[in-house]
């Protein structure tokens, strides 16, 4: 095989919600500031700007604590419909050298332009001209990366972040990633890290060089996984449907139709969490939730909730579906089946560890733990006590 086979672009603007600030109000471009939600009593940092973090503030961190540590820190709330349309930009712009693209949303976006050579040249130059471009057009300015799969471009976007063009020829995947810091595998969250470095695996190529029996030992059966992503493995092909398009729904049929309120309120429930493990193993979060009710009669009825923010959690989730829910309930007839759609799904604002994901508060940790185990031993090891009614 030759390089022209690493055709896989992978542009990720890094901080992607500071970028979109800064493009939009170019004053912020030296200040140290912080996107955080507003009103809440708990509220952390989800991105950090560049000089923000050069003083040491992380995404996670509590506001309280960041402000602590640096006094002059401005804080600027989130801006939705800006990054959406920063979103759609970057993928207009994309879409002129590709077809095949994977928009996954909050800055990332794969394309491949195996098929697009001779119009547009090899493929760094194509990722050139999009970087040219989206820095012209949008005031953004990505990290870009031409590999031979996405798992491989994904890291070579972090190597060079916040931003530049990096080129890993077909071949020197091995090369490339032995030398890498292992927190840019993705995967390796806090505690991994913390793990792997107190046993003196620092860098990706430490990991990929453990057999099946070292690996086992060390990290169980997902660490098999980690350890064939360190070695550059990755024979997932793009997905070309928008990611705002997908969506995650889950199902009860009732063995009987029912009207017992608190019959239906268990379905929900356990749909809810079901949904909810889903949405998180993705590490993704969703902004809207979609409840249908199928009727004895033959008759359905919806209704919807929708956030300016995300919904990950599965207490959220649940709030936010019995809402729905309890709106839809507008008849006196027994219930045959409900459905639960997640959807206008994007990134997850924090990225979790891959085994033992960490939040900045008890509620998130909380429900790290519980996915933990619903992962390892099954969905149904643990669940609301509400949740078994209906089973």
């Amino acid at each position: 095989m030759t390089s022209e086979h690493a055709s896989i672009i992978h542009i990720n603007v890094t901080d992607f919600a500071a970028a979109v600030a800064v493009a939009k109000q170019p004053s912020l471009s030296d200040v140290a500031f912080a996107i955080a939600r507003e009103g809440s009593s708990r509220r952390v940092v989800i991105t950090a700007s560049r000089r923000a973090f050069a003083e040491g503030i992380r995404p996670g961190m509590s506001v309280n604590n960041a402000v602590r540590l640096l006094p002059s820190l401005v804080l600027v709330s989130p801006d939705a419909p800006s990054c959406a349309k920063a979103d759609a930009a970057i993928a207009e712009i994309a879409q002129q050298y590709s077809p095949t693209i994977q928009c996954d949303r909050g800055g990332h976006l794969y394309l491949d332009v195996e098929g697009t050579t001779r119009l547009f040249g090899p493929p760094v130059d194509c990722a050139m001209r999009i970087r040219n471009e989206m820095y012209d057009r949008l005031g953004l300015e990505p990290a870009i990366a031409v590999a031979s799969n996405k798992l491989v471009s994904k890291i070579g976007t972090r190597a060079i972040r916040p931003c530049g063009i990096a080129q890993i020829r077909e071949g020197d995947e091995a090369s490339f990633l032995s030398v890498q810091d292992v927190s840019l595998l993705p995967g390796v969250g806090p505690s991994i890290k913390r793990l792997l470095t107190a046993t003196g695996i620092r860098d990706i190529g430490q990991l990929a060089v453990l057999d099946d029996t070292q690996i086992l030992a060390f990290l169980g059966k997902r660490g098999l996984a980690l350890r064939n992503a360190a070695r550059g493995l990755d024979a997932s092909s793009l997905d070309t449907k928008a990611l705002h398009q997908r969506k995650i729904f889950r199902r009860v049929d009732f063995t009987e139709p029912v009207c017992d309120l608190d019959a239906f309120r268990s379905a929900v429930i356990a749909a809810s969490e079901d949904a909810g493990l889903e949405l998180r193993k993705e590490k993704l979060g969703c902004s809207e939730v979609h409840v249908s009710l199928s009727w004895s009669d033959g008759m359905s009825s919806e209704a919807s909730r929708k956030t300016k923010n995300q919904w990950i959690l599965d207490e959220e989730l649940m709030h936010a579906s019995w809402s729905a829910s309890f709106q839809a309930m507008n008849r006196r007839v027994r219930i045959l089946a409900f459905t639960l759609f997640l959807g206008a799904l994007s990134p997850a604002w924090k990225e979790s560890d891959l085994f033992i994901p960490e939040g900045p508060s008890r509620q998130e940790r909380l429900q790290a733990a519980i996915d933990a185990n619903r992962i390892r031993f099954g969905p149904a090891i643990l669940t609301h006590a509400a949740a078994v009614f209906h089973v």
